[in-house]
């Protein structure tokens, strides 16, 4: 359906996305001051908070820019919300922060690849100068990919979510959609690739290097650890969000499968990660407290030291048998 020729004055009453919206709109809220609470108190730059927070926020400018318009158009109807002109609105906003917010992800995947497969020259490589320069700019960039439909190269106003044209066959709407895709699938891969080489990695680092020779503290490990696993859980949302839009994407473009059906399911799929995110965030910020730590560390030494003396004990036996 083309909502650029006529405007949709049918309303409904959605009190139950209201609600879903409005929780998700308030846990980026809670994520991203929880987040920059945390940075501050720290007094230290941390590069995976900020990227984590990166994500926080562009969720919330998701939320807010573009959640609220459509749950507005729906409420209150297309004609209301400016018709056209307001579906385009709504098209550049969504794209616009959803692009954003799954380009931190990449950037955060990244990260601790970095961390885990160059650590001695981790903050040479990742000054937080660098990391916030990065992060801006991907901003910027996605912004300008979102704006290339309103200079000509498709168009916004595809269906009720007010996308860029899925089926445009023109040349400019082709290479814009078919770029679109590259631009997906080749984040998702990198991702996946970032994530097993930083398993592998963590796993494999002391049958490389040895025991003795690359000794970490209670605390750092358990801090690799944390956001290693906040990575997976976003990294595995991201993707699994992801994949249908982008399926139905080429199905359209392609004239395969067509069905209005699996379109808008995939679309709600899509939206779902801008949605899930702070609240992964979040617990796996409560999950991993302080609190936690220090109980875990007494746990850890308290085996430690166990361990230490049956190796005392058994050297000692070994010494005292006769040769």
């Amino acid at each position: 359906m083309d909502v650029n020729s006529s405007c949709i004055s049918e309303t409904t009453s959605p009190v139950v996305p209201i609600i879903i919206h409005s929780s998700a709109g308030l846990s980026s809220l809670v994520a991203v001051a929880w987040l920059s609470r945390s940075m501050y108190k720290q007094r230290d730059f941390s590069q995976p908070k900020f990227l984590a927070l990166a994500v926080c926020f562009s969720d919330l400018l998701f939320t807010t820019l573009s959640n609220s318009q459509t749950l507005a158009a729906t409420w209150l109807g297309q004609c209301s919300m400016g018709g056209r002109q307001g579906c385009i609105i709504r098209g550049f906003s969504r794209n616009s922060t959803m692009v954003a917010s799954h380009l931190m992800v990449v950037l955060m995947a990244t990260d601790r690849f970095i961390a885990l497969r160059f650590p001695f020259r981790y903050q040479q490589l990742m000054k937080p100068r660098r990391v916030i320069t990065v992060a801006i700019s991907l901003y910027l960039y996605a912004i300008s990919l979102a704006t290339l439909p309103l200079l000509g190269v498709n168009s916004y106003g595809y269906e009720l979510w007010c996308d860029f044209y899925w089926n445009d066959t023109s040349p400019g709407g082709r290479c814009f959609v078919i770029f679109f895709l590259l631009q997906g699938f080749g984040c998702m891969a990198f991702t996946v690739f970032c994530n097993i080489s930083v398993i592998y990695e963590l796993l494999g680092k002391n049958r490389k290097v040895g025991p003795e020779i690359y000794r970490t503290s209670f605390k750092e490990k358990f801090y690799h650890f944390k956001f290693i696993t906040l990575l997976i859980v976003v990294s595995i949302s991201y993707i699994g969000c992801s994949t249908p839009y982008l399926v139905r994407l080429a199905c359209n473009q392609f004239g395969y499968d067509l069905s209005e059906d699996k379109d808008f399911f995939a679309v709600r799929v899509y939206l779902v990660n801008n949605m899930t995110n702070s609240y992964f965030i979040l617990f796996i910020q409560v999950l991993f407290r302080p609190t936690l730590v220090k109980k875990l560390q007494v746990c850890c030494q308290r085996n430690l030291k166990g361990n230490d003396i049956n190796v005392i004990e058994n050297q000692t036996s070994e010494r005292a048998l006769p040769q």
